[in-house]
């Protein structure tokens, strides 16, 4: 009967429950494993050496299972595979600290007060306004004011606040983002999770290194040996979050896991779970060793599992997939389907990429253009990069002064949408792009704009411009932690394991560029106020968006359709102020009379009759016309 779980598709499986199913009277393990011998290891204590061992039976799914009865929450198990090796579940809920033993748990114990019928935000795609942080980096330093620094707890906490600036929570709040992005909060592997070990500085890490996709990672949890902790908490955190009207997408690594040969997934599957080359060894698209092999049931089982359980139990509002290129392009479509059914309003973007070639056929890569019409997002690089420049370089982009690149930021503008015969994008909707300068790959904003420009005087304004042309564009906007007050990480161009002192937010920062974070606030707002913006049919920008012509390649001029009239945006990346004339004015809006009130420029909110467009050098000046 093995052979027959080759047979299987995922229509077959997909209700098929894995993992330790729990009730008060008793517990069924389920783990597929089609050509291992499995026991079961069962103990109260896991740092007992001596450990229940039951067999169990393999049915014809390839699936070992085995029903234990009494009540079992919060016991450690494990499973022994071929008398040689002992593995946890990868559908672990939860785990013994550093995830060396599963643990049986009743879901039910580990709810907030008022977290079972609290209701998540309804905020609608196109309004997102995506925030990415990291757990830890955001209330780590002393700075921060919360008591639980770097916990799921800390993020939980309102009112903090550094020399009367708000911190945390209570930041995030002011600024006005409609989504926080966190880096993986899943159980990953590359840090130690005990409390001693928190803040050193050999014992950092951003967390894509996934062990078990269904767990909540330990470190964060100010207990991370009571296995019920890390879930209570992260449940608490997203419930704060939630309260103050902020959705909360999960940064998801399914394209590989840290560790190869030696994984849970490979010695209860091995040529299973992970793409094989034809020699045997590993195919590794993702760079790092290993990809799993999402295309095949199983596998396609587990990602989705898993999204649906983050979705449910913890109320997830989102996912942001690490390297989507190597998740295939079904699992994607079938994922967001079975996900769209709990949360209509649930967003799906990721990385149209990947890190090195992969014996994935390309028809089924998940990349840039493969998202047309599919109802997820990418990251759009080729905004990026025209916006500020290469990645970790010296390379310049537009607003330092390459103006040549100006159609390539007209076609951002536009949602990278086909707008007309000189700004042809990527996507469908502008939905589907992620409009971003950094997130946290690569050099930070600041410490690019350090290395790239020849003068650091007029830095701050280089800064808003890049922060405006994401802000006032069609798709959806994105930020990276501390881009909103000039958070630098010294050069650091892939902080990932890092110490503490580079990575954290110090929110000394905002107070000395409170500046930078008003304006950032005052965009947003706009934003907002301008729900033009939130338009994703390309014949709804079509009709909305103009662009003047003829002006030199240093401005960029368009208008957008309101509820009010028009609104005009004016960008000067030159270094000089500019000037349009009257008579060109209106000639682009339409009609000889008409009101024009600035009501934002490069000093932020602003409320001025104007009669003429005067730019201030390195500038975005946005105007109401009625």
């Amino acid at each position: 009967m093995v052979k027959d779980y080759k047979k299987l598709t995922y229509e077959d499986i997909k209700d098929y429950e894995l993992g330790a199913i729990y009730s008060k009277e008793k517990t069924i393990f389920r783990v597929f494993a089609p050509e291992k011998n499995v026991k079961l290891s069962l103990t109260m204590d896991y740092r007992n050496p001596r450990k229940d061992i039951y067999f169990m039976t393999k049915n014809e799914f390839g699936v070992w299972e085995t029903e234990i009865s009494g009540d079992l929450d919060g016991y450690y198990y494990s499973y022994i595979v071929d008398d040689k090796y002992e593995v946890t579940d990868p559908y672990s809920f939860t785990s013994s600290i550093n995830s060396m033993y599963s643990v049986v748990c009743d879901m039910g114990k580990t709810n907030p007060k008022g977290f079972k019928k609290s209701i998540v935000p309804h905020i609608l795609e196109e309004e997102a306004i995506i925030y990415e942080m990291s757990v830890k980096n955001y209330t780590a330093d002393k700075s921060s004011g919360v008591v639980d620094r770097g916990k799921f707890l800390g993020l939980s906490e309102k009112d903090s606040k550094y020399h009367g600036f708000k911190t945390g929570l209570s930041h995030l709040k002011e600024l006005g983002v409609t989504h926080v992005q966190l880096l993986p909060i899943y159980d990953f592997i590359s840090v130690d999770e005990s409390n001693e070990r928190f803040f050193d500085d050999d014992n950092y890490n951003w967390g894509y290194d996934p062990e078990l996709y269904f767990a909540p990672e330990g470190s964060y949890a100010t207990d991370p040996q009571n296995s019920k902790s890390r879930v209570y908490e992260l449940k608490k955190m997203i419930q704060a979050i939630h309260e103050v009207n902020i959705a909360v997408i999960m940064d998801v690594v399914y394209n590989h896991t840290f560790k190869s040969y030696d994984s849970n997934l490979n010695t209860l599957g091995p040529n299973y779970y992970y793409r094989m080359n034809k020699d045997g060894t590993f195919s590794n698209g993702s760079g790092v060793g290993n990809e799993l092999a999402s295309e095949r049931p199983f596998v396609r089982k587990l990602i989705i599992d898993s999204l649906k359980h983050w979705v449910m139990e913890y109320k997830i509002d989102g996912f942001r997939f690490d390297l989507m290129a190597l998740i295939d392009i079904d699992t994607i479509r079938i994922a967001l389907k079975e996900l769209r059914k709990i949360n209509p309003n649930l967003i799906i973007y990721g990385e149209p990429w990947m890190a090195l070639g992969t014996s994935l056929p390309v028809e089924k890569h998940t990349i840039k253009g493969s998202q047309k019409s599919n109802g997820f997002g990418v990251f759009n690089d080729i905004y990026r990069d025209a916006i500020k420049g290469d990645t970790d370089s010296f390379g310049i982009g537009y607003i330092q002064g390459n103006h040549y690149l100006k159609p390539v930021i007209e076609e951002g503008i536009a949602g990278s949408v086909h707008f007309d015969k000189n700004r042809w994008g990527f996507t469908d909707f502008a939905s589907e792009t992620i409009n971003y300068f950094n997130c946290h790959d690569n050099l930070i904003l600041y410490d690019k704009l350090q290395i790239s420009l020849s003068d650091l005087t007029n830095i701050d304004d280089y800064v808003k411009l890049a922060i405006g042309l994401v802000m006032l564009s069609f798709g959806k906007p994105f930020l990276y932690e501390g881009n909103e007050f000039n958070h630098s990480k010294n050069n650091d161009r892939n902080s990932y394991n890092s110490p503490l002192f580079i990575n954290a937010i110090n929110w000394d920062d905002k107070k000395e560029n409170i500046n930078i974070f008003n304006y950032t606030k005052d965009l947003i707002a706009l934003r907002k106020n301008i729900k033009v913006f939130n338009k994703i049919d390309p014949e709804d920008i079509r009709n909305s968006l103009s662009f003047m012509e003829h002006v030199e390649n240093s401005l960029i001029i368009y208008k957008v359709k309101s509820s009010k009239g028009y609104v005009l945006v004016a960008i000067n990346a030159d270094r000089e102020e500019k000037y349009i004339n009257s008579k060109k004015l209106r000639s682009f809006i339409g009609f000889d009379n008409f009101t024009m009130e600035k009501i934002f420029d490069k000093e932020g909110k602003n409320n001025n009759i104007v009669d003429d467009m005067s730019l201030d050098m390195l500038s975005i000046n946005v105007y109401k016309i009625y």
